[in-house]
């Protein structure tokens, strides 16, 4: 058995050697990748319905790393969906989890989720590859890095060949555990003038270590980018922020109230906690914003940052002339304010927080890329 193959990696330190193909290890052929995606997202998001986007992206992956807790799943989030990688041993019980999650997303938001599954064997059988390294991106936070095009494929297959749909009968005795996740912050201000949600695709791989260089010389530092500031972490008390998790307990409009009036108390304890610095509470923000995964790397960078309008001007310029000397392609969206979604497995340890761009982010990033593809 491989079930321990993610968890016993070594770590890789520095982000920026990302393009260091000796810090991989190749993912067991016994694996298998499981994809979801929100169908017409770009759509949804118009209608307004970028919150419970993120929101399910996030229950896709909560639902899976619930099912072994003492298990290391490496995971992606990529705002309309994410990738999983799974041992043989947790196939079944993924796709009742994934099920599950598809008709909470329709009940609880009317949003449609594809969720399929890839074996890992069939990635390599069409001649792409799945690399992974384990990020230390803080003592509470290991993150995947991948790369092979792998994901690329998988994402590509669940779009175009519903063989790879998750097709199997619902298990109706199948308890679904999404204990965790939350959502219960306000969209977080800019601390500069504005956020660029980023996506950056080389053509080759070596070539990020150069484009990583241009970003710090442009935007500053990770720390120094970051969208997520504890000045700007404020915790909500709004019915339209709360809903979103109370609809995944409760469809009538008395049960989400009384969920809505749970999470306003815990948020009014929480906020007390912190302002006294009772039992490390005092911290809890900062934990936060080292748990944040803002940058991350999946056969693509993804990146949500703060910038001056000076910065995202100089920004843009060396993108595009990346793009028109067939560097890269890439897609930006602006914004005001991040959203964050948390899982939350230990409250004064292991967390972890998706960052997206507000209204839309990952998504429409992803649609300027698409065209740069096309062009």
């Amino acid at each position: 058995m491989n079930d321990n193959f993610y968890k016993d990696l070594r770590l890789l330190k520095d982000f920026s050697k990302i393009s260091d193909t000796s810090l991989y290890t190749k993912v067991p052929g016994t694996w298998y990748v499981l994809v979801s995606d929100v169908k017409n997202s770009t759509k949804q998001i118009e209608e307004g319905k970028y919150k419970q986007i993120n929101m399910v992206g996030a229950l896709t992956i909560i639902s899976i790393l619930n099912l072994k807790k003492e298990l290391d799943i490496p995971y992606i989030f990529g705002g309309d969906g994410s990738f999983l990688l799974i041992p043989k041993s947790l196939l079944d019980e993924s796709k009742q989890a994934l099920l599950a999650v598809k008709e909470l997303s329709k009940v609880s938001y009317g949003l449609d989720l594809r969720v399929g599954v890839i074996p890992v064997k069939k990635i390599y059988e069409l001649q792409k590859s799945l690399y992974i390294a384990k990020y230390e991106v803080s003592k509470d936070y290991f993150q995947a890095i991948i790369k092979g095009g792998g994901l690329d494929l998988s994402d590509e297959l669940l779009k175009k060949d519903e063989t790879f749909y998750i097709k199997e009968e619902k298990d109706e005795t199948f308890d679904l555990d999404i204990s965790g996740l939350e959502c219960r912050w306000e969209a977080i201000k800019t601390p500069k003038d504005e956020n660029l949600t980023i996506l950056i695709k080389a053509f080759n791989d070596d070539y990020y270590k150069t484009i990583l260089e241009k970003l710090d010389e442009i935007l500053g530092s990770n720390d120094t980018r970051n969208p997520i500031t504890k000045e700007d972490l404020v915790l909500s008390f709004q019915d339209k922020n709360l809903d979103i998790e109370a609809s995944l307990f409760s469809q009538s409009f008395l049960g989400k109230l009384l969920i809505r009036q749970k999470l306003k108390l815990i948020n009014l304890i929480g906020k007390f906690l912190m302002r006294f610095d009772i039992d490390k509470w005092g911290s809890y923000k900062q934990r936060i914003v080292s748990t944040t995964d803002n940058e991350k790397f999946d056969d693509m960078l993804r990146m949500v940052v703060s910038t001056s309008f000076k910065q995202t001007k100089l920004l843009e310029a060396y993108l595009q002339n990346e793009q028109e000397n067939k560097n890269i392609v890439y897609g930006i969206h602006k914004s005001d304010s991040s959203l964050m979604t948390c899982l939350i497995f230990e409250r004064h340890g292991k967390h972890v927080h998706f960052v997206d761009g507000s209204n839309g982010g990952y998504a429409l990033a992803a649609k300027q890329l698409k065209l740069g593809k096309q062009k």
